[in-house]
């Protein structure tokens, strides 16, 4: 017969709670910070690395653009 423990169901539960409770915070923050740099007058943001980019291509491409010196 399956046994519930309450006491564990309970514990996780407000753990997952408190979890989303941050993951709320945080996109609020968000939020707040891109609608004021929308009311500043920004509508894009030019960033300095595509952030899509793993740092594994970012090394390939960083060994490609060394040349060797010519004996």
């Amino acid at each position: 017969m399956p046994v519930v423990n309450i006491e564990e169901n309970i514990k996780k539960i407000q753990m997952n709670i408190e979890q989303m409770t941050q993951e709320v915070f945080r996109l609020q923050g968000m939020l707040t910070t891109f609608r004021e740099l929308k009311k500043g007058g920004l509508k894009t943001i030019d960033l300095p690395k595509d952030p899509s980019q793993s740092k594994d291509t970012e090394e390939i491409e960083e060994l490609e653009s060394v040349q060797e010196k010519p004996e």
